[in-house]
């Protein structure tokens, strides 16, 4: 009998971890996003010859060409941004 109230105590102490509500999913009727890659920020910015998203810095190249750096270990991604026009 204490076996079994003890089994069930520990059940209580473990049951409130497990009882969390799951974690919220996204709405399947809201239209999903497409998310260009930064580096496709300046396809319809042809005047943007800088931008952004706080990550990653591309720059359009003289021959029309983008270059994008690396993201860095720590970084805070933002919406892109032309950071440099001429």
């Amino acid at each position: 009998m204490k076996a079994r109230a003890l089994a069930a105590f520990l059940c209580l102490l473990a049951c409130p971890a497990s009882a969390q509500a799951p974690a919220p999913t996204a709405d399947p009727a809201a239209p999903e996003k497409a998310e260009k890659p930064v580096s496709a920020f300046g396809d319809d910015k042809p005047d943007c010859l800088q931008w952004t998203d706080g990550c990653v810095i591309c720059k359009r190249q003289t021959d029309g060409a983008v270059a994008c750096s690396t993201a860095g270990a720590s970084c805070v991604q933002t919406e892109p941004a032309c950071a440099g026009k001429p």
